[in-house]
C-alpha cells in the first residue's frame, strides 16, 4: 500500500508503520491557528510548540517499529531517507545527553537489540558517556537526535529508554539549514554547490516538523 507514487510502502518507509500524518491537513490546521492568533492577539508559538511536541513524540515512538516487521522486510535506517542533511555543513560534533533529547534511533536487528539490552543490564544500568561518534544528526532547536549507525543504533536506543548516557553527533541549527533545505511536503529541495537537488519526502511527519521548526525559530512563513 502506497500513499502516493513518491512514498515507499509503509514497511520500507524510514519509520514504519505509523507514518500517516497528512502534511496538507497539518498545514491547514496551523494556518487556521495562525489566523485565529492574528485576530485574538494570542501567541502563535502555542500552536507550533504543540505540533512540534506531537510530531517528535510520534517519530520517537516508532523507533522500535522495524523489530516487529517480517525480517524479510527490515533494513538499516538511513538518515537521508528521513531528513536529507548528510551533505550539508554541521556546526561540529556535540555531546548529546540522551535523557535531555528526543531520540529517533530505529532498531531493526533482533539479536543486536537483545545484546544491547543484556549489556546494559550487566553494566548495572551504567550512565555511559560514549566517545565513539555516531552517524546521524542533532537538531539543536528541536533537541532532536537522529541516529542511523546500523551497527550500534541499539546502544543509544536502550540508553535513552532508561534516561541514561550521552553520545557524540554532528550538530545542526535550523537557522543554518533554512537557506539550504526546504520542503513542500512531497519533496525535499537541497541547495548544493552545483544546483538544487530534489528528493522525495518519505515521512511526512519529518517534513511537517521541519517547517514547524522554521516557523517557530526562524520566523519562516509566519
Amino acid at each position: 500500500m502506497s500513499r502516493s507514487p513518491f512514498i515507499k510502502p509503509l514497511y520500507e518507509s524510514p519509520l514504519p508503520p505509523m507514518a500517516l500524518t497528512d502534511y496538507d491537513a497539518m498545514s491547514k490546521f496551523l494556518n487556521s491557528g495562525a489566523h485565529r492568533c492574528k485576530e485574538s492577539g494570542r501567541n502563535f508559538d502555542l500552536y507550533l510548540d504543540w505540533a512540534i511536541h506531537a510530531l517528535t513524540s510520534s517519530l520517537v515512538a516508532d523507533s522500535a517499529a522495524r523489530i516487529f516487521l517480517p525480517k524479510t522486510r527490515t533494513a538499516p535506517f538511513v538518515l537521508d531517507d528521513l531528513f536529507p542533511i548528510s551533505g550539508l555543513p554541521s556546526t561540529g560534533k556535540r555531546r548529546v545527553r540522551l535523557a535531555e533529547a528526543k531520540v529517533v534511533a530505529p532498531v531493526w536487528n533482533n539479536s543486536d537489540l537483545e545484546q544491547a539490552l543484556e549489556a546494559f543490564y550487566d553494566s548495572g544500568f551504567q550512565d555511559a558517556a560514549i566517545d565513539q561518534p555516531f552517524r546521524g544528526a542533532y537538531i539543536q532547536e528541536l533537541k532532536l537526535a537522529l541516529i542511523d549507525s546500523p551497527a550500534d543504533v541499539d546502544v543509544p536506543y536502550v540508553l535513552r529508554i532508561w534516561g541514561k548516557g550521552s553520545v557524540l553527533l554532528d550538530s545542526y541549527s535550523l537557522k543554518d539549514l533554512e537557506p539550504l533545505l526546504r520542503t513542500d511536503g512531497q519533496h525535499w529541495y537541497v541547495q548544493e554547490e552545483d544546483g538544487e537537488t530534489e528528493m522525495p519526502v518519505l515521512d511526512t511527519r519529518m517534513a511537517a516538523l521541519y517547517n514547524c521548526g522554521l516557523r517557530r525559530w526562524c520566523g519562516h512563513q509566519r
